[in-house]
């Protein structure tokens, strides 16, 4: 019998490149957002026309702060690949950070047409609708749709999107609604410090 064959240039290259995509999605994993940036550098390089290198990269990039280079990712995922709903909820996230609230707000609709039933898409476009700095796209009554789907979707056992919901509350006058709804979302992470000055605030503007 012969031996086998020694591995091509080429697939030694592939198993390279494959290595170092499991890799970096396993930094992404464990939370080790510089080593995943690092590692997808160099998978770009050997592959630059993987959408999902990018879109990990940009997860990792957003994770780090660095919100710019993160919505760049995340535009070169979307032009190899439009079907990652995701990647428009990321990119509307990067968008929201650096206040491009109009952009932000036209990801948001495009992720929810691949994710209707998604709770925490509901949330974010709640939010922005509720604080956006653009008198364009500030809602209140929108908010408050999304933010109590939201809340609906997610049988009110998510603590951030019972947060938003007190908050959509308050700006639209409900005070007392406020306070119920932040204290539920206490109850789920009582020593959320965030959680506690909210409901400070919604209690001294409570309605008599």
């Amino acid at each position: 019998m012969g031996s086998a064959a020694s591995p091509t240039p080429f697939a030694e290259e592939y198993g390279t490149y494959q290595n170092t995509v499991k890799a970096g999605k396993s930094a992404v994993d464990h939370k080790d957002y510089p080593k995943a940036v690092e590692l997808y550098n160099k998978a770009v390089v050997m592959s630059p026309f993987d959408a999902q290198s990018y879109y990990n990269r940009g997860i990792a990039l957003y994770r780090l702060g660095r919100w710019k280079e993160a919505s760049e990712d995340f535009d070169r995922a979307l032009i190899i690949d439009p079907r990652i709903g995701t990647a428009y909820a990321y990119r509307g996230l990067c968008r929201m950070k650096t206040g491009a609230y109009q952009e932000a707000l036209n990801d948001y609709k495009k992720a929810l047409e691949f994710h209707p039933k998604d709770a925490s898409l509901h949330n974010n476009l709640a939010w922005l609708y509720a604080t956006a700095k653009d008198s364009k796209v500030q809602d209140n009554i929108k908010a408050l749709e999304h933010a109590v789907k939201a809340a609906e979707m997610s049988n009110e056992k998510n603590a951030e999107i019972l947060d938003t919901l007190a908050r959509v509350y308050f700006i639209n006058g409900k005070a007392k609604d406020a306070a119920e709804i932040e204290k539920k979302a206490l109850k789920l992470e009582p020593n959320n410090e965030k959680f506690k000055e909210s409901l400070k605030e919604y209690e001294k503007g409570m309605l008599k």
